[in-house]
């Protein structure tokens, strides 16, 4: 995010993923050629905030002084809509990336309901799991060993209490409330975010401009540089995005 003119004091935040460190984030981050202009929020790795009270969390950390751009990731999409919808903070453009307002009924949020979550996270990830669920065939040491880091990082009630609340938050509400550009990054083979999901995005984001890249659920950490492109691109308005797919 180098251009010149007012774009050029743009700032980037990212709110990480379940897991709430922001480590995998780092493939994403490694595209820019400035990275000063881009910040990770992590989340406590030993206690659960709700949600609701995660914009008091968040925004004595944001930076000051600077227009921001807000990407929520997976589980944060919904923490980026709600602080979008507020009329105190200079929030400019929301990119959402393979999440959602409200998680749709589905086999995975039903297990999220019933599955004793905090046992069974400290057991370790099974590989074909992390390879159907998260990166499917761009699936490697490398990125594997930093969702395996990401993870353990927390203390496994703490995810439990994420992934229960991710299952059951409804920001619906807010989403009346945001009139700044909003681009939904979608991952083509998402197996975590059901497409309705972005369907019903859709139907209550007036603002909302999707693209589909090729890939699955963390689509920034398969596909850093196509996500780089398109975010970049929207983030200085470079090009009228419409509806389409990048496979690469």
């Amino acid at each position: 995010m180098s251009q010149a003119g007012d774009h050029s004091s743009y700032h980037l935040v990212l709110l990480p993923g379940l897991d709430g460190t922001g480590k995998l984030f780092e493939p994403f981050i490694k595209q820019f050629s400035n990275p000063n202009q881009v910040s990770v929020i992590e989340y406590p790795m030993d206690r659960h905030i709700p949600i609701a009270d995660m914009a008091e969390y968040i925004v004595p950390k944001l930076p000051k002084g600077k227009p921001l751009a807000i990407l929520g990731e997976s589980y944060s999409g919904p923490i980026a809509l709600s602080l979008a919808a507020s009329n105190k903070l200079d929030i400019r453009q929301v990119i959402l990336v393979a999440t959602f307002a409200k998680y749709p009924d589905s086999f995975l949020k039903t297990l999220s309901m019933w599955l004793p979550l905090s046992l069974l996270l400290r057991l370790p990830i099974p590989d074909f799991i992390i390879k159907y669920f998260c990166f499917a065939d761009a699936t490697n040491e490398i990125l594997s060993n930093l969702l395996l880091e990401s993870v353990r990082a927390n203390h496994p009630s703490v995810l439990a209490q994420r992934a229960h609340a991710g299952a059951t938050i409804d920001v619906t509400e807010k989403l009346a409330h945001i009139n700044v550009p909003c681009l939904y990054v979608a991952a083509s083979n998402d197996r975590m975010v059901p497409a309705t999901a972005l369907e019903y995005l859709q139907a209550h984001l007036a603002t909302l401009e999707v693209t589909t890249i090729q890939g699955a659920h963390f689509i920034l950490q398969v596909q850093p540089k196509a996500c780089f492109d398109v975010i970049n691109s929207f983030i200085l308005n470079e090009n009228n995005l419409a509806k389409h797919t990048i496979n690469q």
